[in-house]
């Protein structure tokens, strides 16, 4: 595999962490994020504002790479109700940016996007379902993706769904909240009407990697075997590290009154994957063991 120069956007994040780990030997690497520091060690770092494309085309034309992995993204979908500015300048600009200069400079872009571009009446949805997003966040990632197939012919957008995992920078997903609740026997409430399909960032970053090794582009779901709501979730959870059970109680979504409407039945068909070669597929309960067996 020809070496190449390899820029991470969103770099301090669990993707861009597992990420920067498996493309090490396919070139060299330089991570980026908002933070003026690496919070990963080892991994050549420059502070990077997406939405600010002065500062996209210079560290880009310094460095100029030939292929941008954007995992950069604004994810928190309660507060894009409110802070509509920012969710559209990371999540529709920043990608435009990208798009632009890897258009003028024969760079390959590989973006991330999520199943929120779809309204979850029925899921899981395939790559060739009509968006349509009922939340802030999900119009703001599909202005991304429409930013991006507009300007660059050589992308690969990768549509994904809760991510999950660990790393330097993992410090509340859904496993490590579930499992660090139970152990101190306090009461969880979990929706048991969010149907997704779990995916865990190890196995996406080297399903990423081989969809690079393949050329694919377009679009792409990557997604876990597993498609449950939830609380079907924390119950595996709590089976696989020992914890009460009992201590989960389920709750509708719209008993939490949250700020942006959620998709329920959401979630991505991964047929598409299943038939490229050496995409890594690991089922939910053998992912939950390893993380256990390594330490939470």
């Amino acid at each position: 595999m020809t070496k190449e120069k390899i820029l991470i956007t969103g770099g301090n994040g669990l993707l861009g962490y597992h990420l920067s780990c498996v493309f090490q030997d396919v070139g060299k690497i330089l991570s980026s994020d908002l933070q003026p520091y690496s919070i990963t060690a080892g991994i050549p770092y420059s502070p990077l504002n997406i939405s600010n494309k002065e500062a996209v085309f210079a560290l880009c034309n310094t460095f100029n790479p030939s292929l941008i992995l954007n995992a950069a993204a604004y994810t928190n979908v309660d507060d894009c109700e409110s802070s509509i500015e920012t969710a559209f300048l990371v999540n529709t600009s920043g990608p435009r940016f990208l798009a632009e200069w890897c258009e003028n400079h024969a760079c390959k872009l590989i973006h991330f996007s999520t199943d929120y571009l779809f309204n979850g009446e029925s899921g899981p949805y395939r790559e060739t379902d009509a968006p349509d997003p009922i939340n802030m966040y999900g119009l703001s990632k599909l202005g991304g993706e429409a930013q991006i197939r507009r300007i660059l012919k050589n992308h690969l957008i990768v549509r994904t769904n809760v991510l999950f995992g660990k790393g330097p920078t993992e410090k509340a997903s859904f496993v490590r909240w579930v499992v660090e609740n139970l152990r101190e026997y306090r009461v969880i409430h979990v929706v048991d009407d969010q149907y997704n399909n779990p995916t865990w960032s190890n196995d996406l970053a080297l399903a990423v990697k081989q969809f690079y090794t393949l050329g694919v582009t377009g679009v792409i779901n990557y997604g876990g075997l597993d498609y449950l709501n939830r609380y079907a979730f924390a119950k595996l959870v709590s089976d696989v590290f020992n914890l009460d059970a009992s201590l989960i109680h389920p709750i509708s979504t719209n008993r939490l009154a949250l700020a942006a409407p959620r998709p329920l039945k959401g979630g991505l068909d991964i047929t598409k994957i299943k038939l490229l070669p050496n995409i890594p597929l690991t089922p939910l309960k053998t992912i939950l063991t390893r993380i256990k067996e390594t330490g939470y």
